[in-house]
This record gives structure tokens, sequence and C-alpha cells, in this order.
């Protein structure tokens, strides 16, 4: 059966975002006071420092919306990728794992004791609903990746991981199966033994 999710999660702005915004808009008046003082008052070139002007409000708005950050995760088949979204117009792959490399998958509280040679951030910042995910990478080693995964998305995980990993979390697996749907036939379960 192949699995497919796609998930986007919003990056919660922090101090230093808001800090750096307010910086951007504080420099950007302060060049647009200048053009309009020194262009227009003293030499009388207004056109000009209207066409400035624009041009820096349109460097601002450009520069601002690149401290806005989303992170896509795509659940495909055995393949987990984790792409950052910069400015909703730059996107940036952070990671790609085999989820068949799967070691561990659990909730996440800040400080927790991570066993992994990289970690990969990609959260959003509120500190809720956070989970690990621990893998072994070809490229990389043991990859902690710290992330916000939904039902859906976690559910496709935990269905790539190796059978003896996926047993161990079967609990989980079983408690975030998605409901049938309406009209939808139920497949005959062959995984029963014979006693």
């Amino acid at each position: 059966m192949d699995r497919f999710s796609e998930q986007l999660v919003p990056k919660m702005s922090t101090g230093k975002d808001m800090f750096l915004r307010g910086c951007l808009i504080a420099a950007a008046m302060a060049l647009i006071g200048a053009m309009v003082f020194f262009l227009g008052l003293l030499f009388g070139m207004w056109l000009v420092a209207l066409c400035l002007s624009g041009m820096v409000i349109w460097g601002l708005v450009w520069l601002l919306q690149g401290t806005f950050v989303e992170y896509e995760y795509i659940v495909t088949n055995d393949d987990l990728d984790i792409d950052k979204i910069i400015g909703r117009r730059k996107r940036k792959r952070l990671i790609t794992v085999s989820l068949a490399g799967a070691k561990s998958i659990g909730e996440y509280t800040s400080g927790s004791e991570i066993d992994a040679g990289v970690t990969v951030m990609a959260h959003d910042q509120s500190g809720v609903d956070m989970y690990s995910f621990v893998c072994e990478s070809k490229e990389y080693g043991s990859v902690a990746i710290i992330f916000n995964p939904d039902k859906r998305t976690l559910y496709n995980m935990i269905g790539g991981f190796s059978p003896a990993v996926r047993n161990k979390y079967s609990a989980l697996y079983e408690k975030l199966k998605p409901a049938e749907q309406p009209g939808e036939e139920t497949a005959p379960d062959t995984t029963a033994t014979e006693e």
C-alpha cells in the first residue's frame, strides 16, 4: 500500500524575529526620511525621492517576508522529506531520511536528552505536540528530528518503519489509524495466526 502525506507547519514568531522586523522597519523609515529631506527638500528632486522611497518600501516588504518560515513534512512510502520554506518563495531541503532506518519516535519536551549525532529542528516553536524521531541515515549517521507531525503524518511514518520497530509502536499506530469513510470496505485481516 502506498503511503503519502504532506503537512505544512508555520513557525511561530520569536522575540528575535520581532526585533529583526522592528529594526528593518526603523532602518527603512530612516532611509526614506533622509531621502525626502536631502533629495526633496534640499535639492528639489521630489520625483527621484519618491521613486527611491518606493524602492525602499518594496525592499522592506521583500525582507520582511523572509522572516516568516514554514516547515513542510512529506511522507512518500518509506521516505520522510523535511523542507524549510522561507517567505513562501524559497524552499530548502533540510533532510531526507528512510523510515526503514527508524530507531524511535516519541513525544518531546524541552530539555529532553536525545542520543544522536545530528539534530534537525523543524518545529513551530510552540513547545506543544512536539515529537522526536531518531533514525539512522547513510549520509549523517544517527539523526534526530524535532518536529510537530499531525496524526496522519505520524501514521504514515510508522507504517514505513521496519516490522520490528513498527511492532514496538503498534499501540500508537492503531490509535492513529484513520477512521473508515462511509462506503469503504474493510479488507479482510490476513494477519491472524492459526491455533
